[in-house]
C-alpha cells in the first residue's frame, strides 16, 4: 500500500531533483559513526565492563565553499585532519570514562600542530540508548545547518560542558550546553544551548522534528557591556519509505518540511524577528554492498532570519540547492571515504561546495581490570 502511495511522490522527487538548482542545507557529511565527521545520536563504545581500551580515530577532510557575489558572505576552504586519541575504561556496564587528547593540523599552515586540547569525558548510560555526558562533548550534532553549521568543528578545537543523547528506535535526541568562553573583566562569557528531538513513528515512515538553540554572550562582571543573544526554533516533519516501488537498489526516499523562527537582539539594536521555510528531499541508492549514493535537494525561502552559529546562507530570502554525496563504507564499518558536491543558486548567482573526507576509527583492548 505504501509503495502505491509513494509512486506519485517518487515521480515528483525525480522531477524536482532534475529541475531544481541549488544551496547549503545538506552539504554536511553523511557519515554517522565516530566523533569527528558527520552527524550522530549515539556514543561510540568499545568492549565490556572492566575493559580498558585504546580508541584511535583519524579524520582527514577537505571542504571548500565557493561563494561569489553575495553581499557580506565569502567563500572559505577547510582542509586538514582531526585526531582524537583516548583511553576508554568501563568501571561497570553503564559507566564509561575517557581520557585523551585531540590533535589536529590545518594543511597549509606553518604550525606543525594547530590543535592540541585535552579530552576528558564521563558517560552514564542509565538505560540502553540513553547517554548522559559531562566534560568533552561529542560535536557531531544532529541539528539543522541553519542552527549549527557543520564547519564549526573545523574552526574550534573541542566543545566542553554537558550533553544528553538518545539513540532509540522511536526517539533520537541531542541536547548540549557548550561553554565556549569564560567571563573575565573584559571578555564576556559565551555559551550555547542546543536541543534536537526526532520522533520516528509508524515504523520510521514519519519523522517529527523539534529543535532549539540559544546562543548567548554577556555576563555580570565583564566591563565590555556586550550583550548578545540569538534564539532559533524549528518544527518540521518528513515522510519516507525504504525500497520504494519495490526497487531493491533504492535504500530510502524521504520528503521533508521545516519551519524556522529566529529572535535576535544585542546591545546595539533592538529585538529582530525572522522566519524561514525549507522543503527538502533526498534519495539513497546502494550501488554496491559498501557504496551508497545520496541525491538531495532543498528549496528555501525566508524573511529576516538570523543565525549566529548556523550557515549564513539561511539568512538570504531565497535559495535552492541540488547535490550528491558518495559514501564508501569499507573495513568492517571502520573506514569511510566520502565525496560530495552541492550546487547553490540564489539571487541569480550560482555557487558550489565540494567536500572529500577519509575517516578511520577502531578500539583496541589493552587490559581487563577487575573491581
Amino acid at each position: 500500500m505504501v509503495n502505491i502511495l509513494m509512486r506519485p511522490v517518487f515521480t515528483t522527487l525525480v522531477f524536482m531533483m532534475i529541475c531544481v538548482s541549488g544551496v547549503a542545507a545538506e552539504e554536511y557529511s553523511i557519515i554517522t559513526g565516530g566523533t569527528v565527521m558527520g552527524r550522530s545520536f549515539d556514543v561510540p563504545k568499545y568492549g565490556a565492563a572492566g575493559d580498558l581500551n585504546l580508541i584511535t580515530e583519524m579524520a582527514f577532510f577537505f571542504k571548500t565553499l565557493e561563494i561569489f557575489n553575495l553581499q557580506h558572505m565569502q567563500g572559505e576552504t577547510f582542509t586538514g585532519y582531526r585526531m582524537p586519541l583516548r583511553l576508554q575504561y568501563h568501571p561497570r556496564h553503564d559507566l564509561t570514562i575517557e581520557l585523551g587528547v585531540l590533535l589536529g593540523h590545518d594543511f597549509g599552515d606553518r604550525d606543525r600542530l594547530n590543535e592540541s586540547a585535552p579530552l576528558a569525558r564521563l558517560v552514564y548510560e542509565p538505560t540502553p540508548g540513553l547517554f548522559i555526558l559531562g566534560g568533552t562533548l561529542i560535536p557531531t550534532h544532529w541539528i539543522h545547518d541553519s542552527f549549527h553549521d557543520d564547519v564549526q568543528k573545523f574552526r574550534t578545537d573541542v566543545e566542553q560542558g554537558f550533553q544528553l543523547r538518545a539513540d532509540q528506535n522511536w526517539l533520537k535526541n541531542d541536547t548540549w550546553l557548550n561553554w565556549r568562553v569564560r567571563e573575565e573583566t573584559v571578555d564576556a562569557e559565551e555559551f550555547e544551548i542546543g536541543m534536537s528531538n526526532q520522533f520516528r513513528l509508524l515504523d520510521d515512515t514519519v519523522r517529527l522534528d523539534t529543535q532549539f538553540m540559544w546562543t548567548h554572550a554577556g555576563g555580570q562582571i565583564s566591563t565590555s557591556g556586550r550583550i548578545e543573544q540569538n534564539l532559533i526554533y524549528l518544527a518540521g516533519f518528513s515522510v519516507g519509505t525504504r525500497k520504494p516501488l519495490g526497487w531493491d537498489a533504492c535504500e530510502e526516499l524521504r520528503l521533508g518540511y521545516s519551519w524556522l523562527y529566529s529572535r535576535d537582539e544585542n546591545d546595539h539594536a533592538g529585538l529582530v524577528k525572522g522566519y524561514g521555510r525549507a522543503y527538502s528531499a533526498h534519495v539513497d541508492f546502494r550501488v554496491l554492498q559498501h557504496f551508497i549514493i545520496r541525491g538531495f535537494g532543498e528549496i528555501y525561502d525566508g524573511d529576516g532570519f538570523y543565525t549566529t552559529l548556523g550557515d549564513p546562507l539561511y539568512q538570504l530570502d531565497k535559495y535552492n540547492q541540488l547535490g550528491t554525496n558518495l559514501l564508501f563504507n569499507v573495513g568492517g564499518d571502520h573506514l569511510f571515504i566520502e565525496a560530495g558536491f552541492v550546487n547553490q543558486y540564489t539571487d541569480d548567482v550560482s555557487n558550489l561546495t565540494y567536500q572529500v573526507s577519509m575517516v578511520w576509527g577502531d578500539g583496541f583492548k589493552l587490559a581487563s581490570i577487575k573491581n
